[in-house]
């Protein structure tokens, strides 16, 4: 009996990357039954657009007026980290909405509707596994529908760094050994908490001063937590008669919870400059 298995994430430019690999890894997979989206349902115009610029610029690190231009009509909302990963890894080669099967769950991803899909996709004797990259937190339903089969990827080392913005707000406090073991990627089970289910898998950066920002820094975090997502994945579709156990951190090891609002503009220049710090004494020492 094989792995079913969804992938859940955000209409995010950055989240083009984890489809794109998500798409090679597994697009020709029986078992991989689609994407779901955190987002609304988009025009169909709207997405080919998307899908067009990606096809065409694919790879590229460099883009001149007009196309970067063209990325800012597309993606308005386009962040520091995302522009520092076009440098480093070029444009991804897919948009989140490029499958054929994609879902829109709806903006609110605990609403009726999402939670009747959730409940049909689950009536089977095998319910799928949820593979999710999301910016919100599940409603209790997600996991009583699906047996708690449902893994995260974060953006960070956990426990180290718990929440939303987590590694950029642990820069903003300098605390370079916090930063050494907060700066990575993590995979783990959800619970009802935030970022406290049991982790499958973590990796932290040999050295995580070596990127030339922190927005260069999460962007490197996002794609190693793509990377893990998939390879754990397709772990488990191999040994189907077995699962990861995971584990739980000791309690004193736990970060506080970061959250969103917390991330003010002001703040974001902090955690900018405290990057930027803690990289100098690191060179110096």
């Amino acid at each position: 009996m094989s792995l079913k298995i969804f992938l859940i994430t955000e209409n995010t430019f950055h989240a083009g990357y984890l489809v794109t690999k998500w798409l090679e890894a597994f697009g020709g997979s029986p078992d991989f039954l689609g994407i779901a989206l955190r987002e609304n349902p988009i025009p169909a115009q709207n997405c080919k657009a998307k899908e067009n610029f990606h096809q065409r610029y694919q790879g590229q690190k460099s883009l001149d007026g007009a196309t970067r231009e063209q990325l800012q009509i597309l993606y308005p909302a386009l962040s520091e980290t995302e522009l520092a990963m076009i440098t480093s890894f070029g444009i991804p080669a897919h948009s989140v909405t490029s499958d054929p099967r994609t879902l829109f769950l709806g903006k609110n991803i605990n609403n009726p509707w999402a939670q009747q899909w959730l409940s049909t996709v689950c009536a089977t004797p095998q319910k799928p596994f949820l593979f999710i990259f999301l910016d919100r937190i599940l409603a209790p339903w997600w996991l009583e529908l699906t047996g708690s089969q449902i893994i995260n990827g974060h953006s960070a080392v956990l426990p180290y760094a718990k929440g939303t913005f987590a590694i950029e707000q642990v820069a903003i406090s300098q605390d370079s050994e916090h930063f050494r073991a907060s700066a990575g990627a993590t995979i783990h089970y959800i619970d009802t908490g935030i970022d406290t289910g049991p982790i499958i898998r973590g990796e932290r950066f040999r050295d995580p001063f070596r990127f030339d920002s922190i927005w260069d820094c999460k962007g490197h975090s996002f794609m190693l937590v793509f990377d893990l997502l998939i390879q754990v994945a397709s772990e488990m579709n191999k040994r189907v008669t077995s699962l990861p156990l995971g584990t739980m951190p000791a309690p004193l090891l736990y970060s506080p919870t970061f959250k969103r609002a917390d991330l003010t503009p002001e703040r974001c220049k902090e955690a900018e400059i405290g990057y930027l710090n803690m990289k100098i004494a690191h060179v110096r020492n």
